[in-house]
């Protein structure tokens, strides 16, 4: 029975995990005293104690000493791998060298998965890296993408990394942009897309939605096809409902708001509105113009609100033709702008009615020369007033003009 009790102990890790639970927390020093404490039956099958020690020590030590983790990464590592030689994982730290990764690539890989030091090179590894090369993507890059995202490691290079390859190649058309995605999009590489992407895709094809912006939205807007398939075909549903086209960028906007925001989180931004004053037709105008405009934090909201409404006196209604102000710096780029359309209202050199797409939506240089220096010789301090580093909280419109002699 006692030898029956400690095989199944063995067997399902205990006592090592004991081992390492007294070594880490009380030190080596205490580790006769706390097994003493284990029944008679258990500890006189315990022959093995003294390896699991040895094995718990050295692995702490290599992980330390030539993977460059601290010590607490090195413990915290020990739990996932077991290391009792220096071969195997002194062989893999020498390819990963060899192909350009440095010691903190290393160690940032090595801290996110240590199962990797213990890879049989030439099955696991080496056809990866001879794979990724024959695409042109350089030692430097694959260093960069499998130390951000080791599971590429790890993953079949036959049964998911090349039929990832061939799938992505079908949507984004050229060994080119499957490369650039590989950089910039890795994440692509991890998952089985054949799988979990490709009937989602289906969908928006059969719905009419040019390649183009397929090949968009799984490289810039990932949450609509990583969402589960129900929650999926709900948004979709929804989407097309409240009469977004699938063949205009703004139906993506509108997939990707309902992918990356809870129903709860939406209808909270609504509240903020309905808070203005607005309707629930307003809102729904708002959000078929610029669905992304929903993305905006509820403080960033408000505060534009606060500015446009309280500060510059414009009705909430009519903002809800132009909902891009809610993406925009209000600092750097809407109050400032605002200052300048004040005073040359002020001063009647522009209609009063001006809309903020007018002055709010031109780049910088032409809003310069259409605003600002355009009017220098009437207004000669309108640079000035346009440059002005005042926060948010202390703007006075009324104040500030009327201390200026224009």
């Amino acid at each position: 029975m006692c030898y029956f009790v400690y095989r199944r102990l063995a067997f399902a890790q205990v006592l090592p995990n004991i081992y390492r639970c007294v070594v880490q927390n009380f030190g080596i020093n205490h580790v006769d005293k706390c097994l003493s404490l284990l029944p008679t039956s258990i500890r006189s099958f315990s022959t093995n104690i003294d390896q699991v020690e040895k094995d718990y020590l050295f692995t702490v030590s290599y992980l330390i000493k030539s993977c460059g983790l601290s010590p607490e990464r090195a413990k915290s590592a020990s739990k996932r791998i077991k290391l009792q030689s220096v071969e195997r994982p002194d062989s893999i730290l020498t390819i990963l060298r060899n192909h350009g990764f440095t010691a903190a690539h290393i160690t940032k890989l090595v801290g996110m998965r240590p199962s990797l030091l213990l890879a049989n090179p030439e099955m696991s590894i080496l056809p990866k890296f001879k794979f990724f090369k024959s695409l042109g993507i350089t030692d430097a890059e694959i260093a960069s993408v499998c130390s951000s995202i080791p599971s590429i490691l790890s993953n079949s290079l036959e049964n998911l990394l090349i039929p990832n390859f061939k799938f992505l190649k079908s949507v984004l058309l050229s060994d080119e942009n499957v490369i650039r995605a590989f950089r910039k999009k890795s994440w692509l590489f991890q998952q089985d897309l054949a799988k979990t992407v490709s009937p989602k895709l289906a969908v928006l094809k059969e719905l009419g939605m040019p390649k183009p912006f397929i090949a968009l939205i799984l490289t810039c807007y990932a949450s609509i096809v990583l969402q589960n398939r129900e929650s999926f075909d709900k948004n979709i549903k929804k989407v097309i409902e409240m009469g977004f086209d699938p063949r205009k960028s703004g139906f993506i906007h509108a997939m990707q708001v309902f992918a990356s925001m809870s129903q709860s989180t939406l209808e909270q931004k609504f509240e903020i509105f309905r808070g203005w004053g607005w309707s629930d037709e307003d809102i729904m105008l708002v959000f078929r113009r610029c669905p992304i405009c929903i993305n905006a934090s509820g403080s960033k909201i408000m505060n534009a609100m606060e500015f446009l409404v309280k500060k510059m006196g414009w009705q909430s209604t009519d903002i809800a033709l132009y909902p891009d102000v809610f993406l925009m710096n209000l600092e750097k780029r809407v109050i400032p702008r605002c200052l300048v359309i004040e005073v040359l209202q002020l001063k009647g050199l522009v209609k009063k009615n001006l809309s903020l797409r007018t002055f709010l939506n031109p780049v910088e240089k032409l809003f310069l020369d259409r605003f600002v220096k355009k009017y220098l010789d009437k207004v000669p301090e309108l640079m000035n007033i346009y440059q002005r580093n005042d926060g948010f909280q202390a703007l006075d419109m009324n104040v500030y003009v009327s201390s200026r002699k224009l």
